[in-house]
């Protein structure tokens, strides 16, 4: 599934229309997920690693596009929450219960 930018943006810059701070965090919002595109794109070209040479040394090093998708991706929760964008993913439970053999549960 392509993410279509110009849609979401064009969705949010009418939802916001009338607020120029929104307005703002919406630009900055979509230039984020640009950058977070041209990440994954790197990563996919280049892998998860990427080979270092220094003199005669050889080392493998994680691609600096990683970090950058992670210190983004905070960036990226914090204007969905000011913005009013909901995940929809379910988020998973982190306790499992279990019904036993007269109907009762027990959270194990």
């Amino acid at each position: 599934m392509a993410i279509k930018i110009r849609e979401i943006e064009k969705d949010l810059l009418a939802r916001h229309a009338d607020d120029p701070i929104k307005l703002s965090k919406v630009h900055r919002y979509i230039r984020f997920l640009k950058i977070d595109i041209s990440c994954d794109k790197d990563i996919d070209k280049d892998g998860t690693t990427i080979e270092i040479e220094n003199g005669t040394q050889r080392f493998l090093k994680q691609h600096p596009a990683i970090a950058t998708k992670l210190s983004i991706s905070k960036e990226i929760e914090k204007l969905e929450d000011s913005l009013g964008i909901k995940n929809d993913m379910p988020v998973p439970s982190t306790t499992t219960s279990t019904v036993d053999d007269k109907g009762r549960k027990s959270l194990i």
